[in-house]
């Protein structure tokens, strides 16, 4: 099943390209059969997990390049499948949403369908080699999508991205090759197979410190973590809504899932040594990604820098090492994936109606767009973190995670702090941003405005519940990931290297 979930978008995408450019209608129904079977297949893979067993579920592999042994594997586990849920979740919005919009859908479908097969594969890859194709193909439709769909200045803001990108992911295969070669003089086993290389006790020191800069460089960038965010207003402003849904829901969540996968098994001393410094650095982005936003009227953009504050959330977690740090990130990744796409959506369906999505040009939704108006509010305090809400259990876990972390224990104070004070400054820009929308006197309205449709409605209303349901009941969605959190926490180091270069094993 899980290998169908992964081609099934990838098909999709290469018969639409085989299908008449003029045969709108078929080229966006066949890209929804798609993605809906997707979600569904998705939903058979969560129902069908076994939440007990922390291992590699749903396992897959056949040898890809015999000389080499690498291997098309692919698995889930607690962590991973609630990405590959979200993604696939995500993916519906992103192509209903285009539905009508873009120009030459035939090839702006099915590039929306190659980023989803893309975006499934790192999160379910298990060898190394593989994770990578499937890194580098989520570059490549993005590139194009906003290249060609986007707005403004799309050109620089495809060209920086892609410079970023392709800094980060030079530097994490050179990462890759250089583990792959240690694990090999141990050894003498050549394999690329990540279960097995994450049980490799990379030599403490300078060593270990540079490997783990190559890999955690590509993964920041990704997130973005703060100062590595400068791509990310230029490209979010930039991007269509329905590419900006899978860019901030789901993309983004590749960064820190290789944080997850990667840097916290395999260099324990410099996550001790360093945490604390990548801990501050997640703070100074929650911060600065709240003050920003509180400054902007581009809605748009408002969104983009709300999003480098609550991805900074999802990093502080992470590096506090603990079971409700890492609970809390996992957990705030498909809360922020469901917000976000849901806000961008709201940018997109008021820019549709009034021509602009500037505050300064237009205020007073509320009479004209009730139902709009009521899921736009229950965003909103999902976004600023409301208790009961989803936002606020994700965010809760974390700085409960900081509180007791061992090797942020001599800044925790001051960590949960900013980071709490910043849900203040996020209760400031997202009610600037819903009561300027919708609550001040009317102004710049066109006659006849109407309020969503059954479309719209129908993407916003799964959203919804999903924020309600989250936040009142999160239980099956922590008890999903817990023995997975505690085994990425836990992992032995079975191959030990002599920084000498020679002799180890098992």
């Amino acid at each position: 099943m899980l290998t169908t979930v992964l081609l099934i978008p990838l098909v999709a995408a290469i018969l639409i390209l085989f299908t008449d450019g003029n045969k709108a209608a078929t080229i966006q129904k066949t890209a929804t059969i798609a993605v809906l079977l997707t979600f569904l297949g998705s939903l058979v893979l969560l129902f069908g997990y076994d939440a007990t067993n922390p291992e590699m579920q749903y396992v897959n592999s056949f040898q890809w390049v015999a000389l080499l042994n690498i291997h098309f594997m692919i698995g889930v586990d607690g962590i991973s499948l609630w990405m590959v849920v979200l993604t696939a979740f995500l993916s519906i919005m992103a192509v209903r949403f285009s539905a009508g919009q873009a120009e030459n859908p035939k090839y702006f479908l099915a590039l929306i369908l190659l980023l989803e097969t893309g975006m499934l594969g790192v999160f379910v890859s298990l060898d190394l080699i593989l994770f990578y194709v499937f890194w580098e193909v989520m570059l490549i439709p993005t590139y194009f999508l906003i290249g060609l769909w986007g707005e403004g200045r799309r050109v620089y803001a495809t060209t920086k991205f892609v410079l970023y990108t392709l800094v980060g992911s030079l530097l994490m295969l050179v990462g890759m090759i250089w583990l792959t070669v240690m694990h090999y003089t141990a050894t003498h086993e050549l394999t690329f197979d990540i279960q097995t290389l994450v049980h490799t006790a990379v030599p403490a020191g300078s060593e270990q410190l540079i490997m783990f800069l190559f890999f955690f460089l590509a993964f920041a960038i990704k997130v973005p973590v703060f100062p590595f965010h400068s791509w990310l207003p230029h490209a979010y402003v930039s991007c269509p809504i329905p590419v900006l849904i899978l860019v901030t829901g789901a993309m983004s969540k590749t960064g820190a899932y290789g944080l997850i996968r990667f840097c916290l098994p395999l260099f324990p001393d410099v996550i001790h040594d360093w945490g604390t410094w990548i801990a501050a650095a997640a703070v100074g982005g929650i911060i600065y990604g709240a003050w920003i936003a509180i400054a902007q009227k581009d809605l748009k953009a408002l969104v983009a820098y709300s999003s480098i504050s609550h991805l900074g959330f999802v990093v502080l977690g992470i590096f506090a090492v603990n079971g409700n740090g890492m609970e809390g990130s996992v957990l705030q990744m498909v809360n922020h994936g469901i917000i976000a796409a849901a806000l961008f959506i709201i940018v997109g369906i008021i820019e549709q109606r009034l021509g602009t999505r500037n505050l300064d040009e237009f205020s007073g939704l509320k009479k004209s767009m009730p139902i709009l108006y009521g899921m736009f509010m229950l965003i909103t305090l999902a976004a600023l973190g409301l208790p009961g809400l989803n936002g606020f259990v994700g965010e809760f876990l974390i700085l409960l995670g900081v509180w007791t972390s061992s090797i942020l224990k001599d800044m925790a104070v001051l960590f949960v702090l900013g980071a709490g004070l910043t849900i203040v400054f996020a209760a400031i820009y997202m009610l600037f941003m819903f009561q300027g929308a919708m609550q001040e006197k009317g102004k710049n309205l066109p006659a006849g405005l109407k309020d969503v449709s059954e479309m719209e409605a129908g993407l916003l209303v799964p959203a919804c519940i999903l924020i309600l349901f989250i936040g009142l009941y999160p239980k099956p969605f922590i008890d999903t990931m817990t023995a997975s959190v505690h085994k990425a926490l836990h992992i032995e180091k079975t191959v030990q290297i002599h920084s000498e270069g020679g002799g180890g094993g098992h």
